[in-house]
């Protein structure tokens, strides 16, 4: 899906002059650069979700994807930005695949209700998954424990029976880790992607909690930043969480120059929904 001028325009944003060896080094190197310079939103999924939703849900197709960061500096969840990133591998010459897995958040439906990214190096697996944007892959090898070892990115994978739940901390949890049951039994393409980014669209709290209102995160080396119903939280290199109340005016503007997005998509986010009612 990615052809030669985008990919270089892609690279290029990436802060990546020349193409990475395909090799465990320049996996890393990608991935560590995805990680840094792609935010985890849901700023096209909540647009389209105020629309008249004719058209499939905005963001899972990956050239879709890498032109609305390219102009608006945008990302996506899970479905579209690992999709994405899946695609960038390939076309660099990687193999690398899309798997399923399932967060076990309560409240939440499981069964696939994440998309991640296996990438084959040497014979070894390695999970490269832009939503928890680790900085380095993880290997994943049967009935081994293993962890990234990046500090507050820091992600591990447990192993459980021939699988393994991924251990990793959300924004202002960092005590209780999050698990992320990763499905081995195989590979899915493209198509079982935009399904389960379609399902997770619909207008059902089980199925997604990033329907209602707005959440913006992205990781830097030294920090971790969040935006969500109008708290900004940060996670320092030291793993202290500071949270303040920020107004609309206020976001718009840390939006703008904290996480690079355009003025344009700015104006463009819907106004967070009431659940309380």
């Amino acid at each position: 899906m990615i052809s030669a001028c985008l990919l270089q325009r892609v690279l290029s944003k990436l802060g990546l002059d020349d193409r990475p060896e395909v090799d465990l080094a320049g996996l890393n190197q990608l991935y560590a650069a995805y990680s840094a310079r792609v935010p985890n939103d849901n700023i096209h999924k909540r647009i389209w979700l105020v629309g008249d939703r004719t058209t499939p849900v905005a963001g899972g197709n990956p050239v879709e994807f890498f032109e609305n960061w390219l102009v608006y500096g945008t990302g996506g969840t899970c479905f579209p930005a690992n999709g994405a990133l899946c695609e960038l591998l390939m076309a660099l010459g990687f193999d690398a695949r899309r798997i399923l897995g399932s967060v076990m958040m309560e409240g939440i439906e499981q069964g696939g209700n994440h998309g991640a990214v296996l990438v084959r190096i040497g014979g070894t697996d390695y999970l490269a998954d832009a939503q928890l944007a680790s900085f380095a892959v993880l290997p994943l090898l049967i009935g081994q424990a293993f962890s990234t070892g990046r500090g507050i990115h820091d992600i591990s994978a447990v192993p459980v029976g021939e699988g393994f739940d991924v251990q990793w901390y959300p924004g202002s949890n960092r005590q209780t880790p999050m698990i992320t049951r990763l499905d081995m039994s195989g590979p899915v393409d493209h198509t079982t992607f935009l399904a389960q980014y379609a399902l997770s669209a619909m207008r059902d709290r089980r199925r997604s909690p990033f329907n209602d209102a707005l959440f913006v995160g992205r990781h830097f080396p030294d920090q971790i930043l969040n935006v969500g119903r109008n708290t900004l939280t940060k996670v320092s290199k030291d793993n202290i969480v500071t949270q303040r109340q920020i107004s609309i005016a206020e976001r718009s503007q840390i939006l703008i120059d904290e996480f690079e997005l355009s003025a344009e998509i700015v104006r463009a986010i819907p106004p967070d929904e009431d659940t309380t009612r």
